[in-house]
């Protein structure tokens, strides 16, 4: 159905995409992976038309005869949401349907989404990607394109996914998935293909989780284990379904502390992390005492939290979403503050980026800072956690350890218990 043949695509200096070579077929689900900065996204913008390779060739054989462009849906990483536009507004942009049909069109995505008459601004961001996932099915895509789109989702949110993904791939609709979450590609790919540094290196049918994550990277791999020091801090994991109070939460928190004393990695890094126009040395000095100390800091930064850059002066917006994630990192963590709210801290993050920022906040709390960490990723709870609350309509369950939450978190999440 699509054949990607010899692609390549160079930002200045920058390789993203070196002589690509994928086909395509009707009905798989092609699990395209890699670490931050390997071309996955950059490839698909080529596929989609967002972008034109500087060489090589994309053809395509859709259903609708010769000449006919391919349909293409595209869930990006990043929303692409009218913020005041309510679900049913958003819904009839993108298909040209009535906003009084949303709800139907809401039903026949199989995906669950409630109250078609609130704002796309008072969204969790949970709701959003599913807001945007239903957006690309409505359209029914020969190729849907989704970018990590289970970054922001629970486990029972992606559960629904998957089923959705089979389903539409079971009449006929390509699938490329873009993921870092190894368990999830194996689970429901068909196909696998490793990117490494803008080239395809492994192309597999028959991938365990172990040998798919040994491909995505070079440097040699190691647990994500909880650390048996003692610690003087505190990691209190918050989980739950999106949309039950996690923004809530982490607003009164940064109103009860002061900032100068707060570490805050925000969901959103996008809207609240970072600002896209200023260069990274910049948003390092946004909460910054002597801007121009923090300034002069950012190259020992750039190189400690590994962020793939040109320099300081790069513009934050040109950074892949995962290097953008370790600025706001660097930033916030850096400054050793009393207290470290984490929200969702390795949403689209690869494996190397995830276990680093777990290092990061481990640390932190050895050296005595409390973490407040609000995820959807119960592996990740798990994880790190010393302590573990669920939240569900607003509302905090009694604090368990990770040992007594095992059993009892899942129907906490639900509320039937």
């Amino acid at each position: 159905m699509l054949a990607i043949d010899h692609v390549s695509k160079s930002f200045g200096a920058t390789r993203a995409v070196d002589d690509v070579s994928l086909t395509i077929e009707r009905g798989e689900v092609v699990g395209l992976v890699g670490e931050n900065g390997a071309g996955k996204t950059t490839l698909m913008r080529i596929v989609a038309g967002e972008l034109t390779a500087d060489s090589g060739t994309i053809t395509a054989r859709t259903g609708e005869g010769a000449g006919a462009p391919l349909r293409i849906g595209f869930v990006h990483q990043h929303f692409m949401l009218v913020s005041d536009f309510t679900i049913a507004e958003n819904l009839a942009l993108a298909t040209g349907a009535r906003p009084r049909d949303a709800e139907a069109i809401i039903e026949r995505s199989g995906i669950e989404l409630r109250d078609v008459n609130r704002r796309a601004r008072d969204l969790a961001v949970g709701e959003k990607s599913k807001l945007e996932l239903i957006k690309a099915i409505a359209r029914k895509p020969e190729l849907l394109i989704l970018d990590e789109p289970t970054s922001v989702l629970t486990p029972y949110e992606s559960d629904e996914l998957f089923r959705v993904m089979r389903r539409i791939a079971s009449e006929g609709t390509a699938i490329v998935f873009i993921s870092h979450k190894v368990r999830e590609v194996v689970e429901v790919a068909t196909r696998v293909a490793v990117m490494r540094r803008g080239r395809v290196v492994v192309e597999s049918s028959k991938m365990n989780a172990e040998e798919l994550a040994t491909a995505m990277v070079e440097s040699p791999r190691g647990d994500f284990g909880r650390s048996v020091e003692s610690r003087t801090g505190e990691i209190v994991a918050i989980v739950g379904v999106a949309g039950n109070g996690q923004r809530e939460l982490a607003d009164q928190l940064l109103r009860e502390h002061p900032r100068t004393r707060l570490g805050f990695i925000p969901e959103d890094r996008t809207r609240d992390g970072l600002v896209a126009e200023m260069t990274i040395a910049e948003n390092v000095a946004l909460i910054a005492d002597d801007w121009r100390a923090a300034t002069r800091h950012t190259p020992a930064l750039i190189e400690q939290y590994a962020i793939r850059a040109e320099g300081a002066s790069q513009l934050a917006g040109a950074l892949s979403g995962g290097n953008q994630q370790k600025v706001i990192l660097a930033r916030e963590i850096d400054r050793a503050p009393e207290l470290i709210v984490a929200a969702e801290p390795t949403r689209g993050l690869d494996i190397e980026a995830t276990r680093f920022v777990h290092e990061q906040l481990r640390r932190a709390a050895n050296r005595g800072a409390k973490i407040m960490l609000i995820t959807s990723d119960l592996d990740e709870a798990f994880d790190l956690a010393d302590t573990i609350q669920v939240i569900y309509r607003g509302k905090l369950s009694e604090r368990m350890t990770p040992g007594d939450a095992s059993s009892r978190v899942a129907a906490l999440m639900a509320g039937v218990a």
